[in-house]
C-alpha cells in the first residue's frame, strides 16, 4: 500500500544483510548466516533467493521479481531502465558510497510524498531498507538515494531498532523537509532488484534436469518465504542430481513435506551452506533425544540421523535410524508422538545384528559405497542383509563404531536368551548366558526342573546351522557335537551366540 511517503511492504520473513556494518545494525538478532542462493522451482527454472539461517530454522525468501530472466524484449515498455517497469528508477551505484555513512535531503511532493518503498524491521530481523524508488519522485531526484540504501534515521530519530510499522510511521509524519541518513548495502540491492538486463543471463549456470519432480513448486508457492526447521532435517548433496559442478545441495525437513532445492554459485559456498546447516541441526540432536526419551521411558537412544537405506529395486531410501541401547530402529520421518514412535518400520535387535562391512563392499552396487556400511541381522525367516548409505566420512565413522559398540552393549545388558528346543528327542529349553555359557534344561511354569547339559563358552570348539531349524554346536569330548531342534530358522540364536563371543572378546581388550 501507499502512505504518501512510502509504500509499506511487511511480506518479507527474517534475514540478515550480509555486510559486516549491516551486521552492526542488526546487533540483536540472531542470524547465524546469510547469502543470494538459488532455489530450483521446476526441472528447468531456477528462482533468486535470500537464504537465512538462524539457530533453529532455514528461510528462503524469493523477495520481489527475483526469477530467471525471460529472453530479450525489444518491443518492451518505454522508460523501462535495466529490465525495471518503467515507474521505477534504476540509477548507477558509485563503489565509493559502499558501506558509507551519507546524509540525504529530500523534498516531499504534493502528490507521491517521499516516492520510496520500505521493506525490513526488526521483527523481520533486518534494516529499515530502500527496496523501490519511483522515477521522477522526490527520492529519484535527489539522485543520491539507492535500492539497498539502509535507512539509519529520518530527521534524526533513529531507525536502526525500528519495526517496520515505527518506520512507516516515522516517515509519515515527517514534514516537507526530510533528512535521511542512510547507508548503502549492495548485498541487498541485488536482491532487491529486479533480475538484470534484458536478454543478459544470470551469473550462476542453467541447472541439469532433475527426477525430483514431485518437489516442484508451483508459481503461487515461490512467492512466499519458505522455512525449513532445522530440527532432524535432513540436508544433503547426494541426493542432488548429476552435479559436475559441485554446487548443488538440497534440504529436507524432518517430516518429508517441504525441502528446498538450492545452488550456489561455487562449490565452496555450497560447502559452507552445507557445514552451517549440518552443524546446526546437530546442535539440537541433544534436544530431539531428550523428547524421545520422555515419550517412551526406559528407552535411552544413543543416537539418531539420516541415512539412505539401498532397496532391491529402486532408488535408495531415506530413513531416520535411531540407535538405542538395543535396537536399530528406522522410521519415514521424525515421530512426533508415542504412537509413532513405538511403530518403526523396521527395527533391527543389536544383539542379532553384525556389522558386515564399512566402505566399500563387494555385492554392494552403490555407486557411493566407499561411504556405505552393511549389516546382517539373524532373523526367523533367515538373515537378512541391509546397506546404507551416508553422507561423509565422518559419518560413516560414526555410524560404525556405534553399531559396533551398540551390538557389544546390548550382550552385555541383555545377558542371557533362551529358546525352545528338543534335544534327543526331548523337549527342553536352551539357554545361552554371557557368563555362564550354554545351558539345556527342562522347565515347569517357567521354573527350571533339571539341567540336561551344560557347557561354557570356552569349550565351544565350532558351530552351525542348516539355516531351517537344526543348530549344531560341538563342544568336544564324550558327546561330540550335539544337535538341537529349534522348530524354526536358528539364526537368530546363532547370531546371539556371536554377539555373546564378541563381547566377551572386547572386553579382554582384543578389539579396537
Amino acid at each position: 500500500m501507499n502512505l504518501g511517503a512510502v509504500s509499506c511492504l511487511n511480506d518479507c520473513q527474517p534475514f540478515y544483510s550480509y555486510s559486516r556494518n549491516a551486521l552492526n545494525m542488526a546487533a540483536a538478532m540472531k542470524a547465524q548466516k546469510t547469502g543470494l542462493l538459488e532455489l530450483r522451482v521446476t526441472v528447468d527454472r531456477w528462482i533468486r533467493v535470500l537464504a537465512t539461517l538462524t539457530e533453529d530454522t532455514l528461510t528462503v525468501n524469493p523477495g520481489e521479481g527475483v526469477e530467471e530472466p525471460a529472453k530479450p524484449n525489444p518491443s518492451g515498455p518505454a522508460g523501462a531502465i535495466n529490465g525495471d517497469p518503467p515507474n521505477l528508477s534504476s540509477s548507477p551505484v558509485p563503489e565509493t558510497i559502499t558501506n558509507v555513512k551519507r546524509t540525504v535531503r529530500v523534498t516531499k511532493q504534493d502528490v507521491g510524498g517521499l516516492g520510496i518503498s520500505i521493506k525490513g524491521g526488526k521483527e523481520n530481523k533486518m534494516p529499515i531498507l530502500i527496496s523501490k524508488i519511483f522515477k521522477g519522485l522526490a527520492a529519484d531526484q535527489t539522485e543520491a538515494l539507492y535500492v539497498g540504501d539502509a535507512i539509519l534515521s529520518v530527521n534524526g530519530y533513529d531507525l536502526r531498532e525500528a519495526t517496520h510499522d515505527e518506520a512507516v510511521q516515522a516517515l509519515k509524519k515527517t514534514g516537507k523537509e526530510v533528512v535521511l541518513e542512510v547507508k548503502y548495502i549492495k548485498e541487498m540491492s541485488a536482491f532487491f532488484k529486479n533480475s538484470v538486463s534484458p536478454g543478459a543471463t544470470l551469473p550462476w549456470d542453467s541447472p541439469p534436469s532433475s527426477p525430483h519432480r514431485g518437489a516442484e513448486l508451483s508459481p503461487a508457492e515461490v512467492k512466499e518465504p519458505c522455512s525449513i526447521p532445522l530440527k532432524m532435517c535432513q540436508v544433503s548433496r547426494k541426493r542432488c542430481p548429476p552435479d559436475t559442478e559441485n554446487r548443488y545441495f538440497e534440504v529436507i525437513s524432518s517430516s518429508r513435506r517441504s525441502s528446498v532445492f538450492l545452488r550456489a554459485k561455487d562449490p565452496a559456498m555450497a560447502q559452507s551452506w552445507y557445514n552451517a546447516i549440518q552443524a546446526g541441526a546437530a546442535s539440537l540432536l541433544p534436544r530431539v533425544m531428550e523428547e524421545m526419551r520422555s515419550m517412551q521411558l526406559g528407552v535411552e537412544v544413543k543416537h539418531l540421523g539420516w541415512i539412505a537405506e539401498q532397496v532391491t529395486q529402486g532408488p535408495e531410501k531415506p530413513v531416520l535410524a535411531v540407535l538405542t541401547d538395543r535396537d536399530l530402529v528406522l522410521y519415514p520421518s521424525l515421530p512426533e508422538s508415542r504412537e509413532s514412535l513405538g511403530n518403526p518400520t523396521k527395527s533391527h535387535p543389536l544383539i542379532a545384528t553384525r556389522l558386515v562391512h564399512s566402505g566399500p563392499g563387494k555385492s554392494s552396487p552403490l555407486l557411493d559405497s566407499d561411504l556405505s556400511f552393511g549389516l546382517r541381522s539373524g532373523t526367523k525367516q533367515g538373515v537378512e542383509t541391509h546397506v546404507f548409505r551416508v553422507d561423509s566420512a565422518k559419518e560413516l565413522s560414526t555410524w560404525t563404531h556405534l553399531v559396533v559398540e551398540g551390538c557389544h552393549n546390548a550382550a552385555e545388558l541383555v545377558k542371557e536368551v533362551t529358546a525352545a528346543c528338543s534335544w534327543n528327542g526331548k523337549e527342553c529349553t536352551l539357554g545361552v548366558h554371557i557368563d555362564e555359557g550354554f545351558t539345556l534344561f527342562t522347565q515347569e511354569m517357567g521354573v527350571r526342573k533339571s539341567i540336561l547339559l551344560q557347557q561354557p563358552f570356552e569349550r565351544l570348539r565350532m558351530s552351525s546351522d542348516d539355516g531351517v531349524r537344526m543348530m549344531f554346536l560341538d563342544f568336544g569330548g564324550q558327546e561330540a557335537e550335539i544337535q538341537l531342534d529349534l522348530h524354526s530358522c536358528p539364526k537368530t540364536i546363532v547370531f546371539i551366540i556371536h554377539s555373546f563371543l564378541s563381547a566377551k572378546v572386547k572386553r579382554l581388550g582384543l578389539l579396537a
